[in-house]
């Protein structure tokens, strides 16, 4: 079973700030999965009862950090979150054909903490960014640069007939306006960092 992929909002990224979509939100989800915030990043929004979004100005740029879950069934945790991030990548590649963008991701050591599932977690982190484009010429709206993070878990004790993998994903947003002479944040690679850090079931 696929997740939506709600948080992403791929379809206003790059014209505007992504938008505050409602998460998806499992009654049987088994977690609570959130982060701290960067200071300047303003909670928006919850889910399973903490954070899930927040959106702030940080050195002058438009900062994200949004969260989302999804539930499923697979034989390993490790083949459902690498088959999720293949198909993050596929959607960018497909629905952005006019884009310069670069994809990457690499296996996580990232442990997240708090409520830790009895058979631990598989996480990867992903990238995505703009190239600049054919022309040379700078484009006129924000462009974004976005961090992730996607872990995924066996349920302990799941009932007969239930989903049996948990997932959540992360994504960190730095937008920036090239047309305003702006370059992509400094300081955002540590601060992506820390966010991450911060990560807990």
């Amino acid at each position: 079973m696929k997740p939506r992929l709600l948080a992403l909002a791929l379809s206003a990224l790059f014209a505007g700030a992504p938008p505050a979509a409602a998460n998806n939100v499992f009654t049987e989800f088994s977690k609570a999965p959130t982060f701290t915030p960067p200071a300047g990043c303003i909670p928006v929004r919850q889910a399973y009862g903490v954070l899930s979004r927040c959106e702030g100005t940080i050195a002058g740029h438009k900062f994200i950090a949004d969260l989302d879950t999804a539930m499923g069934v697979a034989a390993t945790t490790e083949f459902f979150v690498t088959d999720q991030v293949k198909d993050f990548k596929s959607y960018w590649l497909h629905d952005y054909p006019g884009k310069n963008l670069a994809f990457s991701s690499h296996v996580s050591t990232i442990v997240p903490g708090g409520n830790v599932p009895s058979h631990g977690t598989n996480c990867i982190e992903y990238s995505i960014t703009e190239l600049d484009n054919p022309t040379g010429n700078p484009p006129v709206q924000t462009q974004w640069r976005v961090e992730g993070l996607t872990c995924a878990w066996l349920v302990d004790d799941p009932k007969p007939g239930k989903m049996t993998i948990e997932q959540f994903w992360l994504e960190v947003y730095d937008g920036y306006d090239p047309a305003k002479g702006q370059k992509p944040m400094e300081s955002f690679d540590s601060i992506v960092r820390a966010l991450f850090a911060s990560v807990r079931l």
